[in-house]
């Protein structure tokens, strides 16, 4: 599913005014990057997110090490409990543990994918992540 162009524009613009400790980098500077968005709030916790993730981690780091070490992927975990978490989600209308992946003007948001099989199919989430990730980078830098 896709997000509209409105919606990106202020998640990135809510991004680009945050805290620069939260964030890794600016995320205006890599918008030819693919940036993973997990969405997460601390005060309650969730097992699906955790198990969210933990499972976007765990495929990242067995897949695509190369490419998050080159800054040709960059995953960032925002905390909608801290102030900045509380802007980018008050901008971006997002109000629960969520993923989302963004690459120039493609937004790609997998909240529903990470409910429907985080926990019950661990192994499709992962397939579908992938095939979001590699659809989102360029053909010459796709595992």
């Amino acid at each position: 599913m896709t997000i509209s162009f409105l919606y990106y524009i202020l998640m990135l613009f809510a991004l680009s005014s945050s805290n620069a400790g939260e964030m890794h980098s600016d995320p205006l500077k890599n918008m030819g990057s693919v940036q993973i968005y997990y969405f997460y709030d601390s005060r309650i916790p969730s097992s699906i997110g955790e198990t969210m993730n933990g499972l976007t981690q765990d495929l990242l780091n067995k897949h695509y090490s190369d490419l998050m070490e080159s800054k040709d992927i960059i995953f960032y975990q925002i905390d909608l409990a801290s102030p900045v978490g509380q802007r980018v989600a008050q901008k971006c209308n997002i109000t629960m543990t969520g993923l989302v992946l963004a690459r120039h003007l493609k937004v790609i948001n997998l909240t529903q994918n990470g409910y429907a099989y985080a926990k019950s199919e661990p192994l499709t989430f992962q397939q579908n992540l992938a095939f979001h990730i590699n659809r989102l980078l360029p053909a010459s830098k796709r595992p």
